[in-house]
């Protein structure tokens, strides 16, 4: 019993050590803050020729937009006579639910063309300019080979 105390006193105690030390970080945060503010504040002054009103410097945590906002190709009417090509996206049950949806369009829709998600290559993650996925440029080319009308992929997240 005596063991099961001790145990109990030892976690209580790591757990004000580890409050203590978030809180000391909080502080230093703090400090650091209102530290580089008056420093900006400083130079500001400096640079306006010695006024007494300080002027400060802030920097918004939003940040700017560097992405140039495209917009959307419209959405098809129908999907009558279309090829609807699925495409997995590695999501959760997606390799299940993407034959499922295929049927269901089959059924609404008796004279389209459903290219399973197996004879498509996986989604590839997301590439940059910089860095640029040779798996895109594959599934690129499998979508133009398969005549895809519209592409149905992954379960939305």
């Amino acid at each position: 019993m005596k063991s099961l105390e001790h145990s109990r006193i030892l976690k209580s105690s790591c757990r004000a050590s580890v409050f203590r030390a978030v809180c000391f970080a909080g502080v230093i945060s703090l400090v650091l803050v209102v530290l580089s503010l008056s420093a900006a504040a400083q130079k500001s002054v400096a640079v306006q020729g010695g006024s007494a009103k300080p002027v400060y410097s802030v920097v918004s945590p939003i940040g700017e937009s560097t992405v140039k906002m495209i917009s959307m190709v419209p959405r098809r009417n129908t999907l009558a006579g279309k090829t609807v090509c699925m495409v997995w996206n590695r999501a959760f049950k997606a390799d299940v639910t993407l034959p499922a949806l295929g049927e269901q369009l089959k059924q609404l829709y008796p004279d389209i063309r459903v290219v399973s998600h197996t004879e498509m290559p996986v989604a590839p993650m997301p590439s940059t300019p910089d860095n640029p996925n040779k798996d895109a440029e594959n599934l690129r080319a499998a979508l133009k080979e398969q005549g895809c009308s519209v592409l149905v992929t992954g379960n939305g997240g």
